[in-house]
């Protein structure tokens, strides 16, 4: 009941402010440049990180809507996705092809009773490297008098997509001291430390905390005057789909029993969609992964190992949300148009 209380206030301040709730006019708001944009990089020792507090996944009270109670979120449009690519090749600003085509694979289940089913491990170190692990990094960054981390991935260009809760407190306050380390791994960051310049997300979610809407960017600065997506690689993108899929989902849990050192994958397929008081409604699956893990991709057709680029590994979904009295199921925002907008716009800084 106090969720649905908190939306209905959230969604009668947005028609107070003139601002859309519709799914296909949402304002995207930005933090402008941070100064001085290196800050953060310096600012994120070792001890600091190693210290940084895992930032909690938003916990709502009540419970979920039921399983097959809400229509399927890409029911009447057209499944697209732009192709990621490899590290090492070079991402061009202008070459955001748009393929209209659905991701084949094996019919999925229509939902799940709780606990939803998955498998939850540790990625072999070993594989850290490659693409398209490569691409998945921890966030670091400072949130009043504290320290946290999050997760995020490479998206092209000089941008990471996260959870909007991963950049902004959702109460019109931008995050400080924001970096990427991707390929973390037990306190070491072989691809360097990447600190932010700009932050982004809708305005619903960085002034109104709407849970639908809980994405965020960053993009950050160059390293040597080589771009992130050029030195780790960066997921493909995928929206309007069906929520009905099978993802990977990957994070740096550091709440217990995890400690955020190591990289966590969840397979899951699709558990039930919720409406937490606002739209689109958002997708649940099963995983264990704790906060920390916010922020962290789901991945549509994922093929580790892939040194071509495009063809599969397309980001379609980020960590936000669990209800408390059901902490095993995590939801996504639904990624639409207006979140591939969101996602455009990082990658042109």
């Amino acid at each position: 009941m106090l969720k649905r209380l908190f939306a209905y206030s959230v969604l009668s301040t947005m028609v107070a402010l003139g601002i859309s709730a519709n799914a296909n006019a949402e304002q995207i708001v930005t933090s402008g440049d941070i100064a001085p944009t290196a800050a953060a990089a310096p600012y994120w020792t070792k001890t600091r990180m190693l210290n940084a507090k895992a930032f909690p996944l938003i916990k709502l009270s009540g419970t979920p809507s039921p399983i097959g109670t809400l229509p399927d979120q890409g029911a009447g449009q057209t499944p697209s996705f732009n192709r990621g690519g490899a590290k090492g090749q070079s991402f061009l600003a202008s070459g955001n092809e748009t393929i209209a085509a659905a991701i084949s694979g094996a019919v999925q289940p229509t939902g799940y009773a709780y606990p939803p089913p998955h498998t939850t491990f540790y990625v072999l170190t070993s594989l850290y490297t490659s693409y398209p692990y490569s691409t998945v990094g921890r966030v670091f960054f400072s949130q009043g008098p504290f320290n946290y981390s999050c997760s995020g991935a490479a998206v092209g260009n000089r941008a990471v997509f996260t959870a909007g809760h991963c950049v902004s407190n959702g109460a019109g306050s931008w995050n400080r001291n924001w970096t990427f380390v991707p390929a973390y791994q037990n306190g070491s960051a072989p691809y360097g430390t990447w600190s932010a310049f700009t932050l982004g997300s809708f305005s619903s979610w960085h002034t109104l905390g709407s849970f639908c809407r809980d994405v965020g960017y960053a993009a950050v600065s160059d390293i040597n005057g080589v771009t992130l997506a050029n030195t780790v690689g960066w997921l493909g993108f995928a929206w309007n789909y069906s929520v009905v899929q099978h993802w990977n989902m990957f994070g740096y849990p550091a709440e217990a029993p995890y400690n955020g050192m190591w990289l966590t994958e969840t397979q899951a397929s699709y558990s039930r969609s919720d409406n937490p008081g606002c739209s689109p409604y958002t997708v649940g699956i099963g995983t264990t992964q704790t906060g920390g893990c916010s922020g962290g991709p789901r991945i549509l057709s994922f093929v580790p190992g892939t040194t071509s680029g495009g063809a599969n590994n397309y980001i379609n979904g980020v960590n936000s949300y669990i209800y408390t009295v059901q902490p095993n199921e995590l939801f996504s925002p639904y990624f639409d148009t207006s979140v591939k907008n969101l996602k455009d716009q990082a990658v042109l800084k």
